[in-house]
């Protein structure tokens, strides 16, 4: 029961949640402090290099969850991000679809940098010296064919 719970991805994603506000406040006090709260593209560009990095916060255990097509917009952390994006854009109704907040902001869904973070730590694993890791990866993908729980999957 108890290593269930430190594999589900949900249980991860929380943890993953708490970087991402910790750095959404720092931007908020540098903002505040440097009086960029009514400059939006400082604002835009202080989450782009300073909140998305945050998210990615093992998003390589947790974040396949969210790889699959449809579902860029079911993690809580994007959901918290896409927030801080119409704060940024004064005005923009909640009703605003997530795509065209992204597009206004020029700002990718996260689930294209964990993607980037996951293709990256596969190949690697690939690539390591070591071959127990390349025969544990090999295995892994094997498994995957029976089991898409699987990360490889």
């Amino acid at each position: 029961m108890l290593l269930d719970r430190r594999m589900n991805p949900k249980i991860a994603e929380e943890h993953a949640v708490r970087p991402y506000m910790a750095a959404r406040s720092r931007i908020s006090e540098f903002a505040k402090s440097h009086e960029l709260k009514s400059r939006p593209h400082a604002m835009l560009w202080l989450f782009k290099v300073y909140g998305i990095p945050a998210g990615m916060y093992a998003s390589q255990v947790w974040g396949t969850v969210y790889l699959s097509e449809g579902s860029e917009f079911g993690s809580q952390l994007q959901k918290r991000h896409l927030c801080s994006l119409r704060r940024i854009l004064a005005g923009v109704k909640n009703s605003t679809t997530n795509w065209a907040v992204l597009r206004e902001c020029g700002q990718e869904p996260l689930q294209f940098f964990w993607f980037c973070a996951s293709i990256r730590f596969f190949n690697s694993m690939l690539d390591s010296n070591s071959e127990t890791l390349r025969r544990m990866l090999k295995a892994d993908l094997h498994l995957a064919s029976f089991d898409s729980s699987c990360w490889s999957a």
